[in-house]
């Protein structure tokens, strides 16, 4: 008898359902909205998702980590600019904190305040939410810095939280998401001058 096909597919287990992990994840928003983090459960999740327990645990190991999960599925895809230009970089990334509906809002705003209590929660809204787009917003600015058009003595750390930290502070605050009006004007008038930025010529030495 001839050996296996060395190309033939080994079984791997039961094939994931993406209809059943956003109904999982549906669920999660809508109880969260409503209940708040304490007064949700993952049995009561599993049962408006119409599964049981073991299926939300097999793609999801704690609650925690199927609340984060449930947040970012709302949530603008952090992207990493490059259009030539630092103003129309920051402008594109700054999209990430105007983007989302009421209920995004009101997930993300619940999060944050559970996360203030919770180290767990806090570490991994921190690792999910919180880092990805400042690594996206650095390295828009070292581009700019090789270009350039911004001083590297610049104090980047203090820029790189500027946005993010009036973001999450009106999510938990008033509920409501960055306007872009005011994401314009915190690039224009707070973050370039910030870089000190010079579009077109070497930075001063």
């Amino acid at each position: 008898m001839s050996p296996p096909s060395s190309d033939a597919a080994a079984p791997t287990g039961r094939p994931r359902d993406p209809a059943l992990e956003q109904a999982i994840l549906d669920a999660t928003v809508d109880l969260i909205v409503r209940r708040g983090m304490a007064g949700t459960t993952v049995a009561e999740i599993a049962r408006q998702a119409g599964t049981g327990k073991a299926a939300v645990y097999r793609r999801w190991p704690t609650k925690t980590a199927l609340v984060v999960a449930a947040v970012r599925a709302l949530q603008a895809e952090v992207t990493v600019p490059d259009n030539g230009s630092l103003r129309e970089d920051l402008h594109d990334w700054v999209r990430h904190f105007t983007s989302g509906d009421e209920k995004a809002a009101v997930l993300l705003a619940t999060l944050l305040g559970e996360a203030s209590r919770d180290t767990e929660l806090r570490e991994a809204a921190a690792a999910a939410i919180g880092r990805p787009p400042a690594a996206a917003l650095r390295a828009v600015i070292g581009r700019a810095v090789e270009r350039g058009e911004v001083d590297p003595a610049a104090p980047v750390d203090v820029v790189v939280e500027i946005i993010p930290s009036i973001a999450f502070r009106r999510l938990v605050t008033e509920g409501r998401t960055l306007d872009p009006v005011t994401a314009a004007a915190l690039v224009d008038q707070v973050l370039l001058p910030a870089l000190r930025h010079h579009p077109g010529r070497p930075p001063a030495r």
